[in-house]
């Protein structure tokens, strides 16, 4: 073997192995929503500074990232100006209040070689940040932070005010591995989503549509069943996915749709309960008339379950969810409408079927009357 070829493979073998240094240790991560997507390169074996690269559409207002579970800590943000220039701007937050410009801005490097405003489309911010920085250090396995506003600050300053996200999350990342996992905060989010999402929209509903529509073939235990899905099954669930919220918030704070309708939720279940409880102590099987305690148990429940069904859309977009979870809720929103209408239907059908063979019977009683007398 020639010295040229065996030049030849360890130049190949050196190649390979930085190749796959380098697509291990860069990780990436979309929000296919609104095509925000950041890119997190750490430190090759002769370097000490991490590679940043944020892509979004060029209509974005600005771009945040953070290291840590919220945007209440160390964050790097970026915005377009009007004069083609880009805007970098290193910061610390605080719960609830504008993040404010720190006085290490030169921590973060722009590379303005590679970041354009306008690329096809795109707004593409490079920069370099060391792992470590005051206040701020980047480990293998990482919590980072995102957020993505719609508008622009209009300022060129770095301590320009930010308008409000309109979305926003966290990512734990394994930037050793290339490899991603849910944070906590995520854990804590997705499983509150489930739990709700089987509250309102199927343990209820079913509940209700037991109480409407079973009571023909299941005349002794509809009552019973409705009953127990709801003390039993939709009030355990219910507040097992509200406490995963509080944990998850860390506090009650009302400064979102999703939060308040939520709020709302939680207290008309419980007025419904209330309700339910009045309709079953005055209820009277000789009625002749419905009262209006019951009928307000009755659409007062479907009301609710109508709230919850917008509610969820409003939890989507604050969590930042993909389209694909909108699509899911609305083609089975879409289900469960057409299933109330269909049965509905049929149960105002036997009903006007009934009335109708009520009211022959009672002419054909009249009939043989008068031609007995």
């Amino acid at each position: 073997m020639t010295i040229y070829s065996k030049r030849n493979i360890w130049c190949t073998l050196f190649l390979y192995f930085t190749l796959v240094q380098v697509a291990y240790s860069l990780t990436s991560h979309c929000i296919d929503e609104v095509g925000y997507c950041f890119t997190i390169t750490l430190p090759q074996s002769n370097e000490t500074l991490v590679h940043f690269r944020l892509e979004a559409p060029n209509t974005a207002g600005w771009l945040g990232l953070g290291i840590g579970q919220g945007m209440d800590g160390y964050l790097m943000v970026a915005w377009a100006n009007s004069d083609g220039s880009i805007t970098l701007s290193q910061r610390i937050g605080e719960e609830g209040t504008q993040p404010m410009a720190t006085d290490q801005q030169s921590d973060l490097k722009l590379n303005m070689d590679t970041s354009k405003i306008n690329e096809n489309n795109k707004f593409i911010v490079e920069f370099t940040r060391p792992l470590k920085v005051k206040g701020s250090r980047i480990k293998n396995k990482q919590t980072f932070a995102y957020a993505y506003g719609t508008l622009n600050p209009d300022d060129k300053d770095i301590d320009a005010y930010l308008p409000r996200h309109d979305y926003r999350g966290n990512i734990k990342l394994n930037l050793a591995e290339g490899g991603s996992e849910l944070s906590h905060y995520d854990k804590l989010i997705v499983a509150h989503a489930a739990l709700m999402f089987s509250a309102w929209l199927i343990i209820i509903p079913g509940a209700v549509f037991i109480a409407r529509f079973a009571r023909n073939f299941l005349p002794t235990t509809w009552f019973k069943l409705h009953v127990g899905i709801q003390a039993f099954l939709s009030l355990p669930v219910m507040l097992a996915g509200s406490a995963l919220s509080f944990a998850a918030a860390g506090n009650l704070k009302f400064d979102d749709p999703h939060k308040i309708v939520g709020f709302v939720l939680f207290l008309g279940f419980f007025i419904q309960l209330a309700i339910g409880a009045i309709h079953h102590h005055l209820y009277d099987p000789k009625r002749v008339h419905i009262p209006w305690w019951t009928q307000l148990h009755w659409w007062f429940g479907r009301a609710l379950v109508v709230l919850a069904a917008f509610q969820i859309p409003l939890g989507l977009k604050l969590y930042g969810a993909d389209m694909v979870y909108y699509y899911i809720h609305y083609i089975y929103l879409f289900i469960i409408l057409v299933a109330f209408s269909f049965l509905s239907f049929r149960l105002w059908n036997r009903r006007q079927d009934s009335g109708f063979k009520r009211m022959r019977d009672s002419q054909d009683n009249g009939s043989k009357h008068e031609q007995n007398s």
